[in-house]
């Protein structure tokens, strides 16, 4: 590719930096699949009629404590963490909060509860020991924008929680296993969702910061997989992903941003990483040539991103941020260094333009 000359970017180039995912399809593969966190949610257990019942009988008194509440047969636990891959329907659902069931002065917590997808359906500590509480046979998964609700249901009581609970409760009809205990729904909303690695980001610069270059005849050039049929455009790579609401997480793109003054410095700008919890687009900064200048720094952080405007659509998983662009401290220094001899030619805050984004989780 031949190098583009800084005067001929000039016709090229808008006053917006534009990041715009394109080319998504709705359905991830198997190869891109990833474990997302859980950041918020339910669990709802109603209670089976006879077990409650069988509780009633036995004047066996079970409370909901430490965040957890009950309202008849319903005991709804907030969900505080676990994983879940929702293209898979697989992962586990913790829940914050104690079941206590109380029989006189005899007493059984059930702590730590979390809900197993694939196996195992509902675990927790009861008493000092991680047990399986109950199974089921009917489980299924459903995508909730970008969560996942998760039912089982006819929860049935295992052996060993049976036999727990008549050791230490004594009641007089004893628990069974296979006893019907109620059904489960769990709602899970992701802290993080994994951003697929389709598409391509897009990125047009601002007219002054370009005029700036061409005066010091810096070129701007794409680095292969960057491409520049027009606008930079630079493909989005695997393990980037955002908050539902865009507050955090890392947007990861592919392929370099080469600036060029000839018999002076080049500085190549790889793999920018936009982390919209710390407001920050780094690179991997490379400037050459060596030992006239330092090589390569690692990465740091080459912009800065003001505040934004974010929109997040969970019918289609999207999620869009628009916002200014401006030069970091350290990436002013280098260009002063690179290209104006060492002169304050560049500074930090200045506007390099406008950045947005769609991009699309799993």
């Amino acid at each position: 590719m031949t190098p583009t000359t800084g005067a001929s970017l000039r016709p090229l180039l808008s006053t917006t930096i534009s990041l715009v995912l394109i080319g998504f399809t709705h359905v991830a593969s198997a190869s891109a699949s990833t474990y997302d966190p859980i950041g918020a949610g339910r669990t709802t257990i109603v209670l089976d009629k006879r077990f409650d019942s069988f509780l009633h009988r036995d004047q066996i008194k079970l409370s909901a404590k430490a965040g957890a509440e009950r309202k008849g047969r319903k005991i709804v636990l907030p969900v505080n963490g676990g994983n879940v891959d929702p293209t898979l329907g697989a992962g586990e659902i913790a829940n914050q909060g104690t079941l206590l069931l109380q029989s006189g002065h005899r007493k059984v917590p059930l702590r730590s509860i979390r809900a197993r997808i694939k196996r195992d359906t509902l675990i927790a500590k009861v008493g000092g020991s991680q047990l399986k509480v109950a199974s089921s046979a009917k489980r299924s998964t459903m995508r909730a924008g970008f969560g996942t609700n998760y039912v089982a249901k006819k929860l049935k009581l295992t052996a060993k929680v049976a036999t727990r609970l008549n050791k230490k409760l004594r009641p007089k009809a004893p628990f069974k296993a296979g006893q019907p205990i109620g059904n489960l729904v769990s709602v899970a909303q992701p802290a993080l969702a994994t951003i697929l690695d389709q598409g391509r980001a897009e990125v047009s610069l601002d007219p002054v910061f370009t005029a700036k270059m061409d005066s010091l005849f810096v070129s701007i050039n794409p680095i292969f997989p960057a491409e520049h049929p027009g606008a930079f455009t630079f493909p989005v790579i695997l393990n980037g992903a955002l908050a539902p609401d865009g507050s955090s997480g890392t947007l990861r793109t592919g392929g370099s941003l080469e600036f060029l003054q000839l018999g002076a410095g080049q500085v190549f700008q790889s793999e920018l990483w936009l982390d919209m919890g710390a407001h920050s687009d780094s690179a991997e900064v490379d400037v050459e040539p060596t030992p006239a200048f330092p090589g390569k720094l690692g990465r740091v952080g080459a912009y800065e991103l003001g505040v934004a405007q974010i929109f997040s659509d969970p019918s289609t998983r999207t999620i869009s941020v628009s916002g200014p662009l401006t030069l970091t401290d350290s990436t002013a220094q280098t260009f002063d260094e690179a290209f104006a001899e060492g002169k304050a030619a560049f500074s930090a805050g200045e506007p390099l333009g406008t950045l947005s984004f769609a991009a699309l989780a799993q």
